[in-house]
């Protein structure tokens, strides 16, 4: 009497589209992981150790691009328009970089504190040098003690 439509599921995103931001992503986190070294600051590092970190780094790069690369023919005409692409590879850089920045938080879990640094509610430096002391969680969370305090 009532028949029951099978509706099949909508492809939002194509696959390339997925692929890429895939792609851009990883890469991002490893590139993150790899000039965290460079530039000293370990509140982007997942592993205390340089050495093991930039292997890691490393190794992220290097495996999504084979991964990308030989999983499928790329060299094919994709309905991808340039300002997808652009939004694509946006998206993917800021939230590896948050992820990144929650990631570390969540291994590290502690705030380190520079000594001798004139402390302004725990937070010592203004940008991303806070991430040479502390984590991303950790200057955040001081950075809204210290802006609650200064209102109070």
């Amino acid at each position: 009497m009532f028949e029951i439509a099978q509706i099949e599921p909508i492809n939002i995103m194509p696959s390339f589209n997925l692929d890429y931001f895939l792609l851009v992503f990883v890469s991002a986190m490893g590139v993150y992981q790899v000039a965290s070294i460079h530039s000293n600051l370990k509140g982007l590092w997942f592993f205390p150790w340089a050495k093991v970190q930039y292997a890691f780094g490393l190794l992220l790069i290097i495996g999504i691009f084979l991964w990308f690369f030989i999983s499928e023919n790329r060299n094919v005409q994709h309905v991808t328009e340039g300002s997808q692409q652009l939004y694509l590879f946006l998206s993917a850089i800021i939230l590896s970089y948050v992820f990144t920045g929650i990631l570390a938080s969540i291994i590290q879990a502690k705030v380190r504190i520079k000594d001798g640094a004139d402390v302004i509610g725990k937070q010592h430096d203004i940008g991303v040098e806070t991430l040479k002391t502390t984590t991303l969680l950790g200057g955040i969370l001081s950075s809204l003690k210290g802006s609650r305090k200064e209102k109070d």
